[in-house]
């Protein structure tokens, strides 16, 4: 059997094997946190119009890419769904090229994309999929230069990372580290003023794309980060990222239970993120290939980098699975290039993996992520027509999911039964991982008021699930 159909089985093998752990993941219907809300309405909105910023609290590259697939007609959610999927497609298509002469190709590919972390984003419609692609991708082209294709690559795949997530400014670090490191072989092929003018095009239209939240909203990441906390909190912040490792590729809470910003925690997060860096290091000081060194930089630039933004400004917290996806490929590949000559120390890394990530899939998504919609699913889509908006409280997102109508966040304290959304949907917060509660007290009587005022209608009432529509009375003439 030829090295291109081993490969491609060997894609195709893990994708297939990513799919059914994701699909397992979600079995009890869909769940959106507050980002993938986010992302799901903005891809509706942009499928109708076109962004005038390059973004608010989330550059628009993602959920704009949906909105392109959604604009031949597919729903919104199933659309960013593809977007990941391709992303994930690519991710094993580099990794294998890096891979290609490695004895333990497929299992280290499984046991990736059996990582719990990543079931969890391939129908999370997050941006850590397509973000970590664009970041592979930029490894791997440093890895061939001077190609021209890999400079001018190098360069868009700095510009494709900023346009999904604002921690994509730290590619052109990385550009801006490789070229004096590279800078002979540069000028051997005469490519070095070609470079030069491929890294500061990408810097220019970075800076571009910036400038023009610049100019719409007042900050160059489209909103206020809050008070800098300072770079004499970096050493936390790493300590924080360092819990990111476990959290992403071990079911079972460790870090709730150890608690990350406990002593131990703080302990447990620096020697975790000493072990990605010394992995970095080692692969840097004797590489095995010519991408170790790239996939090294790339991995620890980000470490690092995310460190530094929170230093300057409120990001996500780092101690979150979802912010070791990123480096997840990277370190995944410098692990298995320096087990190569102890597969039985790989094949146990892997086995472990794949145990973790099924495990994981099998326990299922945690209800917890949102409220339980599937209830209001049915009657709405019977009911729905083009054009409508739905009013939601905060824990009936998952609903943008499941109809292609956008939807308006409402809140108990402000909402009224003279609101022009003809249906509100308002789910309990659950109590747990395994879902349940009830609603509050609050939107309990709020919308028993709108009911016995005439001006709406339950649709479903239980526990935990309010659907009301507004009654022809009350609506407003068309």
């Amino acid at each position: 059997m030829n090295v291109r159909r081993t490969t491609w089985l060997a894609i195709s093998g893990a994708f297939a094997l990513t799919l059914a752990l994701a699909a397992l993941t979600y079995r009890d219907g869909r769940r959106l946190t507050f980002d993938g809300y986010h992302y799901c309405e903005l891809a509706k909105q942009f499928t109708t119009t076109w962004p005038d910023r390059f973004g608010n609290h989330w550059p628009f590259g993602y959920p704009l890419a949906g909105a392109l697939l959604a604009r031949v007609g597919l729903p919104a959610f199933e659309s960013l769904v593809l977007v990941s999927a391709g992303a994930l497609l690519v991710l094993f298509a580099l990794a294998a090229r890096v891979l290609t002469s490695h004895p333990l190709r497929f299992p280290v590919l499984a046991a990736l994309g059996a990582a719990p972390v990543v079931a969890v984003q391939f129908f999370g419609v997050l941006t850590e999929l397509p973000f970590a692609a664009a970041l592979l991708a930029l490894a791997i082209c440093l890895a061939h230069w001077p190609a021209r294709a890999a400079i001018w690559g190098a360069a868009a795949c700095a510009v494709l990372a900023l346009t999904i997530r604002y921690a994509g400014v730290i590619a052109p670090a990385v550009l801006a580290f490789w070229i004096p490191w590279r800078w002979r072989d540069l000028v051997k092929t005469r490519r070095h003023w070609e470079t030069l003018g491929a890294a500061l095009a990408a810097a220019a239209v970075s800076g571009g794309l910036l400038l023009l939240n610049v100019l719409k909203a007042g900050h160059a990441s489209g909103a206020g980060r809050g008070a800098a906390r300072g770079l004499a909190d970096l050493p936390r912040e790493l300590a924080d990222f360092g819990w990111s490792a476990p959290s992403a590729l071990i079911a079972g809470g460790v870090r709730d239970r150890i608690g990350f910003d406990t002593p131990l925690g703080l302990l447990f997060g620096t020697l975790a993120f000493g072990g990605l860096a010394s992995l970095c290091a080692w692969s840097w000081l004797r590489p095995r290939s010519d991408c170790s060194r790239p996939l090294a930089l790339t991995a620890f630039a980000f470490a690092t980098g995310m460190g530094v933004l929170h230093c300057i400004g409120d990001f996500d917290a780092l101690h979150n699975a979802r912010t070791f996806l990123p480096v997840l490929f990277p370190l995944g590949l410098l692990a298995a290039e320096r087990c190569s000559t102890r597969r039985n120390w790989l094949v146990l890394g892997c086995a472990a993996l794949l145990a973790s990530g099924t495990t994981a899939a099998l326990r299922g998504i945690s209800r917890q992520v949102g409220g339980d919609v599937r209830l209001a699913v049915a009657p709405l889509q019977a009911r729905l027509r083009p054009g409508e908006r739905i009013a939601i409280n905060d824990h009936a997102f998952s609903l943008s999911a499941y109809v292609d109508q956008p939807t308006t966040r409402v809140w108990s304290e402000y909402w009224t039964e003279n609101n022009p959304e003809r249906f509100v949907v308002i789910a309990a917060q659950p109590r747990d991982r395994t879902g349940g509660g009830e609603l509050t007290a609050e939107w309990r009587a709020v919308l028993a008021r709108a009911v016995a005022a005439g001006a709406y209608r339950y649709l479903v009432e239980s526990p935990s699930l309010f659907v009301l529509e507004k009654t022809p009375a009350a609506r407003p003439e068309s």
